[in-house]
């Protein structure tokens, strides 16, 4: 970082981390019924800040003059925090759908590789001077040849769990049909923006990473700052995403009354429940149920009413709830007290929340779209009133 441009980085290196300690805390405080995947999602930023503050550390020339230098903290909470972030992703995504157990095996053996590489930092004694490229040929073989293995290893991992991401991103979409009423959630969205912008931002750094070998210093110098600029970028979309949504974020629907339900042992028992739950207390009218939302209305556990919603009325909870929002508003199309209603009005009356689910649905089950049914209605009174006068 020698001249203004670089001096300019730093600054900006600077002004993102403190965004991306905003977007931890932004996860960390609003209220959600997902809290620990807002945890998880507040854990990425915090890594996020981290990386880029030691980045900061390990390149600004004036710091590598200082005593700050010859610690192996630097370099090895820069290899955590990068490391780090690919299974905080992964725990983030699992955690939407499930709740994630840290102490399990199967869990803490995602931290081993960066607690790996942090331990061989400190073990080697690598600080900043030792930890930079271009003073590589200074160094003992061995420790050379260690340091270049924890390089590749820190800039090509995160790819592998962003591969990994898009796998559990697609299996959670598959799931959200069984579990959920709507597809589309705050979590999901927020989800794919991350998970797409951080596989670009560290497919850049591999490439780099490859390209160093054959590439010129200041070819090399250019291809690591702009990977720290993709960091920038996609840090403050989501910045501004965040700011944008905030009230969609911080939206808590209220449970209503639960009803509280004696043992239900009986399997035309529980059958009742949701029909009830259908009939009188329309719970499909609420835009935002789901499997968990609507079990714990009617006193049921998760497990039991999707069990019966597969078996006995051969759909999925996501198909089961949106046929009874058609035919409300298929009622409501077609209704005296609602004829001035637009479509849109329609829509999120009969508990609809997406537009385009809902024409998809409502032109499958009919045959037609909402404003050729209520129009073949029309026609069809129309006709019926002509044939009465005569």
């Amino acid at each position: 970082m020698k001249n203004i441009f670089l001096n300019l980085h730093e600054v900006i290196l600077l002004l993102t981390a403190v965004e991306s300690l905003f977007l931890s805390a932004l996860f960390k405080l609003i209220p959600s019924k997902q809290a620990q995947a807002r945890n998880f999602l507040s854990l990425f930023f915090l890594l996020v800040a981290g990386t880029l503050t030691t980045t900061f550390i390990t390149w600004n020339s004036y710091l590598q003059t200082l005593e700050i230098a010859t610690w192996s903290l630097v370099p090895a909470v820069l290899s955590a925090c990068l490391l780090l972030q690919g299974p905080c992703l992964y725990f983030y995504l699992r955690s939407v759908s499930e709740t994630i157990v840290i102490r399990q095996w199967r869990h803490l053996i995602h931290l081993f590789p960066a607690a790996f590489i942090v331990s061989l930092i400190v073990a080697l004694k690598v600080n900043v001077i030792e930890w930079l490229p271009w003073n590589w040929s200074s160094l003992a073989p061995l420790d050379k040849l260690t340091i270049q293995f924890v390089w590749a290893f820190v800039r090509c991992s995160p790819l592998i769990y962003v591969l990994v991401c898009f796998y559990t991103e697609y299996r959670l979409r598959q799931r959200q049909k069984q579990v959920y009423s709507m597809i589309a959630t705050n979590e999901l969205r927020w989800a794919e923006i991350v998970l797409g912008g951080f596989f670009i931002h560290w497919l850049w750094s591999v490439v780099g990473y490859f390209l160093g070998g054959y590439i010129s210093g200041d070819m090399n110098d250019l291809v690591g700052t702009l990977n720290n600029y993709s960091t920038v970028v996609l840090v403050n979309v989501l910045f501004a995403f965040g700011l944008i949504n905030t009230r969609q974020l911080i939206q808590v629907v209220p449970v209503g009354d639960v009803v509280k339900a004696a043992e239900v042992p009986r399997l035309d028992e529980k059958v009742k429940f949701i029909e009830r739950a259908m009939l009188e207390q329309k719970l499909y009218l609420d835009g935002h149920i789901n499997l968990e939302r609507f079990s714990e209305q009617i006193g049921l556990r998760a497990r039991d009413v999707s069990a019966i919603i597969n078996s006995h009325y051969q759909s999925n909870f996501f198909e089961f709830i949106n046929g009874y929002r058609i035919e409300e508003a298929k009622r409501l199309l077609i209704a005296d007290d609602a004829k001035d209603d637009t479509i849109l009005d329609i829509i999120y009356k009969s508990g609809f929340n997406s537009q385009s689910a809902f024409h998809r649905f409502f032109k499958r089950i009919t045959g037609v779209t909402p404003s050729e049914y209520r129009n073949q209605h029309r026609k069809a009174q129309a006709i019926k009133a002509e044939q009465e006068t005569k």
